[in-house]
């Protein structure tokens, strides 16, 4: 009885970790007029669009940061990919749904890519959100 009890088990947890997906990965060019960062929390790239820390925020905290990443994707705007996705909408008073933008971005591996003296930098990063 224990071994089936432990075959059982042993194929459940096979089977679980096979299931997990690979994330895809995004990279969207810093712009700074766009992203907004403090110098008291540097780890913290706001977004222009976003709600207000009263109603709550969404956020990218820094993960690390990479000089030489090889890679051949293209990068997209932070900017127009927000104002193009089911997030936002120009009409309401708040036009970013923060919390529902950070929930779906959690399935993302993201990355700002940072161009200084024509050298990229890379900063992975994790959608977040908070109220305070």
């Amino acid at each position: 009885m224990k071994t089936l009890i432990f075959l059982l088990l042993a194929t459940f947890l096979t089977s679980a970790k096979a299931q997990e997906m690979v994330k895809d990965t995004l990279f969207f060019s810093y712009d700074s007029e766009y992203i907004i960062n403090h110098k008291e929390i540097p780890n913290h790239f706001y977004i222009e669009d976003g709600s207000g820390i009263n109603v709550g925020d969404f956020y990218f905290i820094g993960v690390q940061k990479i000089n030489n990443y090889k890679t051949k994707a293209k990068e997209i705007s932070l900017k127009e990919y927000i104002r193009s996705s089911k997030f936002y909408d120009e009409k309401r008073w708040l036009k970013l749904k923060d919390y529902d933008l950070s929930t779906y971005l959690k399935k993302y591996v993201i990355f700002l890519v940072k161009t200084e003296d024509g050298k990229k930098s890379y900063i992975q990063v994790e959608s977040s959100f908070e109220i305070e």
